[in-house]
This record gives C-alpha cells, sequence and structure tokens, in this order.
C-alpha cells in the first residue's frame, strides 16, 4: 500500500494544474477537486469566476473596473474588493470578475506570470460542473467547456467535467471531503482519478497528457446520496462510476430547442436532429455522451476526446472548393487554370502546324 501511494506522488510530482468552472470559486464542487488533488501531490492554482457563470460558452468577459460593483455570489466576496484576488489564508485559490474563457487567459497570461515565476502548467481542469455538459449542442453554450476549449487554444491540454448533481452551494456550507457518499467529493476522487491515469501514461511516453490542439469532455452520472432507493434518481447505488469512452455526437444525442404552447412562455424542449447525430470523424462504433450518461442506468461515465481542429476533411474542402471555383482564387482553381493553359498552348502549336 505504502509502494502505492509513493507511485501515484511521483507521478503528481512537479505537475501543475489549473482549476477553473463556470458555477464560481466558491463552489463545492470546486473546492473538492482543489483540496483532492493537493492531497495527490499536485500544485493546484484555482482561478474561477467571482460569481456565478452557467451557460457562457467561449465568451470572453473582463472587468469593466478595477473593483466589484456588486457582492459575488452567495456575498462571499464583498462590492467594493478587488475584481480578482485571493483567498486571505491561501493565495493558489484565486476569483476573477470575469467568465470562464476569460478567467483561463487572466491566469495563463498574467497571474501565473507575474505571481507563479511563469510556471509551466500541464494540465487545466474546468469544473465539476453543476449540471451534464453533454452533445454538440451544450459543448457550445457551456462554460465549464468554453473554459477548457479557450485553454487548448493556448497549448495547454484541459479536461471539462460535468456532474449531473445540479445542486449550487457554497463549499463552506457543503464541503464533505470524508463523505464517501457526497456527490462533489466522488466527483473529485474521479478526477483525481483520470488525472493520476494521464499523467501516468504521459511519463511514461514522454509525451504531453494530451496532443497539441485536444481536450476532453467528461459527464458523470447521479452519484451517491443522489442514487440508491429512494434517493431523487432511484435505482442503484452509485458510489465509483465506471469509465466508458464515447463520442459527442451520436444516436440519442439531444440539442436545445424551443416548445411554445398557447398562451404560455416558450420553453427549454431538448431534441434530437439529424445534424447531431451523424458520425463524420472518429471512432463511429463509440455510444453518445448522451445515451451513456442518460438513457443508461448502469453507474457509468462518458469521456469523449474533442479537437480544436474545426475544419472538414480534406476531400469535402477540395469538393467544395471545386463548387466555388467559379469565384474564387483557390488553389484549386490555379491548377485548373494550368491545366487549360497547358491545353491551349497546344491548341494553338497545331493551329501553327496547319
Amino acid at each position: 500500500m505504502q509502494l502505492f501511494l509513493w507511485l501515484l506522488v511521483a507521478v503528481a510530482a512537479a505537475k501543475t494544474i489549473l482549476l477553473t468552472n463556470d458555477d464560481g470559486y466558491y463552489a463545492t464542487n470546486i473546492r473538492a477537486t482543489y483540496y483532492k488533488l493537493k492531497e495527490a501531490g499536485y500544485n493546484v492554482i484555482l482561478v474561477a469566476p467571482v460569481v456565478q457563470k452557467s451557460g457562457n460558452g467561449g465568451k470572453f468577459d473582463l472587468p469593466e473596473n478595477t473593483t466589484l460593483q456588486r457582492d459575488g455570489e452567495f456575498g462571499y466576496v464583498k462590492k467594493g474588493a478587488p475584481s480578482w484576488d485571493h483567498e486571505p489564508d491561501d493565495d493558489h485559490i484565486w476569483y476573477f470578475n470575469g467568465t470562464p474563457a476569460s478567467s483561463v487567459a487572466f491566469a495563463l497570461s498574467y497571474l501565473i506570470p507575474q505571481k507563479f515565476g511563469n510556471i509551466s502548467v500541464d494540465l487545466t481542469v474546468s469544473g465539476p460542473n453543476e449540471g451534464t455538459n453533454l452533445g454538440p449542442g451544450l459543448f457550445s453554450i457551456s462554460g465549464t467547456i468554453g473554459a477548457a476549449y479557450n485553454s487548448v487554444y493556448r497549448g495547454v491540454p484541459a479536461i471539462a467535467f460535468s456532474g449531473s448533481n445540479s445542486n449550487n452551494s457554497l463549499y463552506t456550507d457543503d464541503l464533505a471531503l470524508n463523505d464517501t457518499k457526497s456527490p462533489a467529493t466522488i466527483y473529485a476522487n474521479k478526477v483525481v482519478e483520470l488525472v493520476n491515469t494521464l499523467f501516468a501514461a504521459s511519463n511514461r511516453t514522454k509525451q504531453p497528457v494530451l496532443p497539441l490542439g485536444y481536450g476532453v469532455n467528461v459527464n458523470f452520472p447521479p452519484v451517491g446520496h443522489e442514487t440508491g432507493r429512494g434517493s431523487k434518481h432511484g435505482g442503484q447505488e452509485c458510489l465509483d462510476p465506471k469509465w466508458v469512452n464515447t463520442r459527442i455526437t451520436g444516436n440519442d444525442t439531444l440539442i436545445p430547442d424551443v416548445k411554445i404552447e398557447d398562451g404560455k412562455p416558450p420553453i427549454w424542449s431538448p431534441k434530437a436532429y439529424p445534424g447531431v447525430e451523424v458520425c463524420i470523424f472518429g471512432d463511429c462504433s463509440y455510444p453518445s455522451e448522451q445515451h451513456i450518461v442518460e438513457k443508461s442506468d448502469n453507474c457509468s461515465t462518458s469521456i469523449s476526446l474533442f479537437s480544436i481542429d474545426y475544419d472538414a476533411d480534406t476531400v469535402s474542402q477540395h469538393a467544395f472548393a471545386k463548387v466555388l471555383t467559379p469565384i474564387t482564387d483557390s488553389k484549386d482553381k490555379k491548377k485548373d487554370d494550368k491545366k487549360s493553359d497547358k491545353k491551349d498552348d497546344k491548341k494553338g502549336k497545331n493551329d501553327k502546324k496547319n
């Protein structure tokens, strides 16, 4: 057992993790994850919004003042405080008056270079979010995922974690690191498990945790006190959800939609559409995130690898470029023009002979 613990510490040694979220730096989930990652031996720098910023996607808001114009969430930070600062008793826990995306930029471009000796960040962990972020519809809406891909943009690999528990709580009221049925604690332990696995592989191969331009999206099922007979979600008790490789698109994938009934305001009504069920890239045999987390009652966590290279495949690009040749000066048009010029030259020479 001592050897196993030593190996875990060795994996974590000298690894720096940027931890962020969209629910706020005071949230129970992020604080549980902070302490569990530190317990595992990682150097963790927490930088997250001072107020709830769910649903902001990649939106990039910056403070308009050097001080807060209103209280932070739960009144945890008061109006008039600096727009960014750290906890009085922990200079590794920071808030920023911005969105998740701008919090990541603030951390990587200013805070860490200025306050932490420009130490190299090995991985960004975003979340765990209070609520799932399944499929491409929420990929573009989620502040949790927005923080992750803004880290990947900057060359730092990132993992977005989201949980099925949607309890928005202040950590001072709800943190229970020794409670084996606390959803926040279970999620935090699973975060450490995945991070340890990735760094162990990185140490063996001498390669980065993820290839440049790649990130990971993780969604946890209901766990702990929220499962089991008589609980909110019912079913079997889930304390240690297994990992399942998934796709972001695929069967059972839903996206946000609008439903309107006579005399009532519009309501959120998720719906399936063919555009999010199609498989263009990746292993088409993998189930969708939505199928694993919401359609199968088996205590499973979805884990999807994504790329921020949003370009189409080469064949499709060239076919599209060919359609556009009448109105573009594309490389493909130039090739066609050269072929046409050669044909014209040959025809001209034949005309002279005749």
